[in-house]
């Protein structure tokens, strides 16, 4: 599929002919400009080919006549817009306003072929890839760490294979990561834990295992952290840092207990999901302070010999769920539990409980 754009570059040169007129060219100046400017022509030939290479044209919505900045690509608005797939998004303050620049990039689930082309480093003002949901196929090589404006990379749901480059950790902008479900292997460079503007990390499912890297200390911004169904090992790192409204999921690990004790210090901690831990011996002290859980599920996780901790006391948590199964739990089930005012859903299957129910319950519980 053969496709082009213009890469010539117009003059626009404005006349203002009376100071009546000024306030009416001025309100039209960015219009006018962002019109007549023109995508750097390094960069047209670098989207051409990349769009050849994934055989793939652009949408109605840009490209008019030719010029890749136009319309949505220059206006702001519908870069999201599922009828503007793919799309761009062009800066055209550049060189007096004549010259363009593309600041973002999105191809998001077309079932697109292909593999990551080395013609994305043309693109050096690109703030914005998210190529997700495709079948690209192949190794993320290491021209992507010359992408250092970037603030948001996500490759997920893709078929990459090869290890992670260590140049990732040259993204010092990036706030957002997702490698999730591609094929990679070996284990997590060291370097990303550079990447210290970082709020979301989406690492579930992409194949790499071993340690989380030492380094991940650094990742002092971290919100969201969803590192599941990898066969990671050693111990979760009890060193991450907190960022507002802290979001942790490590499920379908090869992790060691105990969960981290330092984890009950996360006081933003709102959403905590862990399982599957070998070697187990954690009790719910850890989740005693944490006054911002919403979402609880720790399978497999809890040591049943200090389930105690129920008896002594347990927090009121807003509108919790508490998934406790699967942790080879025994003894009775204290009444405290089921008194809990903002208790939703509470799991205790597969454990070994035994006595009675208690006779009342929160009005609050929904599900059992």
């Amino acid at each position: 599929m053969k496709m082009s754009f213009n890469v010539k570059r117009a003059s626009h040169p404005l006349h203002l002919v009376s100071t009546t007129f000024f306030f009416f060219f001025l309100s039209l100046f960015h219009g006018s400009t962002a019109q007549n400017a023109t995508l750097d022509p390094s960069e047209a030939e670098a989207l051409n080919s990349i769009f050849q290479q994934w055989e793939t044209q652009s949408a109605a919505l840009w490209n008019i006549s030719g010029e890749p900045c136009t319309g949505s690509a220059i206006s702001g608005t519908g870069f999201e817009d599922g009828a503007n797939n793919p799309a761009i998004t062009c800066d055209c303050t550049y060189n007096s306003s004549t010259t363009c620049h593309i600041t973002q990039l999105r191809v998001y689930a077309l079932n697109r072929r292909g593999g990551i082309p080395e013609e994305l480093t043309a693109l050096t003002y690109l703030t914005f890839l998210k190529i997700d949901q495709n079948y690209f196929t192949g190794p993320l090589l290491s021209f992507i760490g010359n992408l250092s404006k970037l603030q948001l990379l996500s490759l997920a749901h893709n078929a990459l294979s090869g290890t992670i480059p260590m140049e990732l950790g040259n993204l010092k902008e990036l706030t957002m990561l997702s490698l999730s479900s591609n094929n990679f292997s070996g284990t997590l460079p060291t370097e990303l834990g550079n990447l210290v503007n970082l709020r979301e990390l989406y690492i579930n499912s992409l194949g790499v295992g071993g340690e989380i890297p030492s380094t991940f200390a650094n990742l002092k911004n971290m919100q969201v952290m969803r590192a599941s169904d990898c066969p990671f090992s050693g111990k979760i790192p009890d060193s991450l840092e907190t960022g507002p409204s802290l979001h942790l999921r490590f499920q379908g690990n090869s992790f060691e207990g105990p969960t981290p004790s330092r984890f009950s210090k996360l006081t933003s901690l709102s959403s905590l999901q862990i399982s599957d831990l070998f070697n187990v011996s954690s009790s719910l002290d850890l989740i005693k302070d944490l006054k911002n859980l919403t979402d609880l599920s720790s399978e497999e996780c809890i040591d049943h010999r200090k389930y105690s901790i129920l008896h002594k006391g347990i927090p009121e948590f807003a509108k919790i769920v508490k998934d406790l199964s699967f942790n080879n739990l025994t003894g009775g089930i204290p009444n405290a539990l089921f008194e809990l005012g903002s208790l939703a859903n509470l799991f205790l299957g597969n454990n070994s409980l035994s006595g009675t129910l208690p006779t009342q319950k929160s009005e609050q519980l929904e599900n059992m």
